[in-house]
């Protein structure tokens, strides 16, 4: 077991991360990979987004779109990178940032106030919030147990 630590702490990677790794890995990869399929109601959602907030033209949608989408499948190579590196501080990061960017798009949906993508992703935030909590809680009991053995 390897890892790098996680907060100053020495984290090890455990078993359970791997199924995390791979559901982030996903999820970004998958997000980024959406985005010609949705592609006429991304314009339509961020056009509405970019004009509520920033009041900008529509000549801003198709580069905010590809930003996002990028953001994103950064998002998901890192956990990639997480899972074949074994690295708990890497996980925790990928982790991170979707908080982050949950946390952006939370506060893009309460200056236009969308508030059905408010409730979206909010219930994202908590979920990968979930995530980041199972990692620490993990890595303390691993922590322990190697301590006592």
């Amino acid at each position: 077991m390897s890892g790098g630590p996680v907060l100053g702490g020495s984290a090890r990677w455990s078993r359970l991360f791997g199924p995390i790794g791979v559901f982030l890995a996903l999820f970004g990869v998958l997000n980024f990979a959406e985005l010609p399929l949705g592609w006429k109601d991304r314009q339509q959602q961020v056009g509405r987004y970019l004009d509520a907030t920033l009041d900008v033209g529509p000549d801003w949608v198709l580069p905010v779109i590809w930003v996002v989408k990028l953001v994103e499948l950064v998002l998901g190579l890192l956990a990639v990178a997480a899972v074949l590196r074994r690295s708990t501080r890497w996980l925790a990061a990928a982790v991170v940032g979707w908080l982050a960017w949950f946390t952006a798009f939370a506060a893009m949906d309460v200056w236009a106030a969308d508030r059905a993508e408010l409730q979206e992703h909010t219930v994202y935030f908590v979920m990968f919030a979930v995530l980041l909590g199972l990692i620490f809680v993990v890595s303390a009991v691993e922590q322990v147990l190697a301590s006592r053995a």
